[in-house]
């Protein structure tokens, strides 16, 4: 009697229908983790062969006595109109700043918890959440806006800066920048959010928080012209002198 070829489909050994097990239960081959792992590397690649092109592309950091003088300006506005736990946005000049800007094509980067009594940020890195003076990040910056959240209230923002200063010294959320958060971890914008009592770590691209939709979020306070050197006087701001103080004068303007 002719045996029978054995059917390659159905006899592979017990590792194959192990394997074929754990597709199954995701419901597509090689289950949520291997699946999850390879979008996350394509997403990363892209992301790294953007940053070799935003370079190029980036914007040129501007110094000197007038710049100087814009950004008192900017702080003098701040201090006017900000409270405890609004949100700074702004558009930078470091490489992260290029990477995001150039690749969601946005006219923003970058977002942080403004905290009024100190005149600091508490933002979210590539190094991980830290502490900054706000002229540190005025400096930095070519354009700025302050965003007031929709809940905000004073008693409200000043537990959303002691939320956000909890979290100093935890990790960049760099996986959640693609759509897959870590509950350990922060991005910029979801530091801010989260500090105000936004519901966050919500999966999937299209639900990541970007810098460039804060606004959106709530009322928009301040938006600065680009940083040209010259004072933005229009509108004008009530108790904010026209006539910003001296570049020299600047430092002094965020103690």
């Amino acid at each position: 009697m002719a045996e029978h070829p054995s059917n390659p489909r159905r006899d592979r050994g017990p590792r194959h229908r192990r394997d074929r097990r754990l597709g199954h239960a995701a419901g597509r081959p090689g289950g949520p983790l291997v699946s999850g792992a390879i979008a996350a590397l394509g997403w990363l690649a892209c992301a790294f062969v953007t940053a070799s092109c935003a370079a190029s592309q980036g914007l040129e950091r501007k110094e000197g006595p007038a710049y100087e003088a814009e950004t008192a300006w900017w702080i003098a506005a701040i201090r006017a109109l900000g409270g405890p736990g609004m949100w700074v946005v702004v558009r930078g000049y470091h490489t992260g700043d290029d990477v995001v800007a150039v690749a969601t094509n946005a006219t923003f980067s970058h977002a942080a918890v403004l905290d009024t009594e100190r005149l600091e940020v508490i933002e979210a890195i590539g190094d991980g959440v830290q502490v900054k003076p706000l002229l540190t990040l005025l400096r930095e910056s070519h354009r700025v806006q302050l965003v007031r959240p929709s809940t905000w209230t004073v008693e409200i923002g000043v537990e959303a800066v002691k939320r956000a200063r909890s979290q100093v010294g935890r990790g960049y959320d760099f996986l959640g920048v693609l759509g897959a958060p870590d509950k350990q971890r922060w991005y910029c914008s979801e530091l801010a959010a989260w500090s105000m009592g936004v519901a966050v770590d919500k999966r999937g691209p299209w639900r990541v928080l970007h810098p460039q939709d804060m606004h959106r979020m709530g009322a928009l306070m301040f938006d600065s012209a680009d940083r040209d050197g010259r004072v933005d006087t229009t509108p004008p701001i009530a108790g904010v002198d026209a006539a910003p103080p001296a570049a020299a004068s600047a430092p002094e303007a965020a103690r």
